[in-house]
């Protein structure tokens, strides 16, 4: 039972919360604990081979998610000033319809601003939606897949493809069941000592019945003799 609650406390002690390696099977399970994909998506991104665009400044990138669709450039540009000065930034738009795409990259020229921003505009109202603020992962996390190759973090329901492991949506410790995490060992040392205390009830319980026994024939001697 004590090797069964250290390994309980060193599996919570060393669970993360957010990955820093990409991992399509990890990112599609609430507690990372997938061994097969459950979507057709993660299976497109196991089999995926992408090269980030070296274009990104990633020390220095953030992602920004769920912006407004009235959110442009320079309402988003606006917003960020605030935090550092910028070296460049976008709305990322469709190519054929040219409407928002509701995500959007910002790039400071110090990263100390990139920290600052990160960690004040995160959940901050723009144009009427509370947005998501992270950093840049395909430059900043190994083995990145993006969601339109079935990876990514975060999501919604309607989506059909929840990723966890990043700061929108962490994953959560798996719930570890005592009787399955017994060794054989343990099992066979926990029948041992069960077999032990119940030879130890029925000694005790027949030096009882020895005991009352030679006082009752005690009684009757005594008895006999009055």
């Amino acid at each position: 039972f004590t090797t069964l609650l250290y390994t309980i406390k060193f599996e919570v002690m060393s669970f993360k919360k957010l990955m820093n390696v990409y991992d399509p099977l990890k990112a599609g399970s609430i507690d990372g604990t997938d061994t097969v994909p459950h979507d057709r998506a993660i299976a497109r991104a196991l089999s995926a081979n992408y090269v980030p665009k070296n274009s990104v400044k990633s020390s220095r990138t953030l992602f920004v998610g769920r912006l407004s669709p009235t959110t442009t450039t320079e309402s988003f540009k606006k917003f960020f000033r605030k935090c550092g000065k910028i070296s460049r930034c976008r709305v990322v738009q469709d190519p054929v319809t040219l409407e928002s795409r509701r995500y959007g990259f910002v790039t400071f020229s110090d990263i100390k601003d990139t920290v600052y921003a990160r960690d004040r505009c995160n959940g901050s109202d723009l144009d009427g939606s509370a947005i998501l603020v992270d950093y840049e992962n395909s430059h900043n996390m190994k083995n990145w897949i993006p969601r339109r190759l079935g990876g990514g973090l975060g999501g919604d329901r309607t989506s059909g493809q929840l990723r966890f492991g990043g700061r929108d949506r962490p994953l959560k410790a798996p719930i570890v069941v005592a009787g399955e995490r017994r060794s054989e060992s343990d099992r066979r040392k926990g029948s041992s000592e069960r077999r032990k205390r119940k030879e130890r009830v029925s000694y005790r319980s027949e030096g009882q019945k020895v005991r009352h026994s030679d006082k009752m024939t005690n009684g009757d001697q005594l008895s006999g003799h009055l």
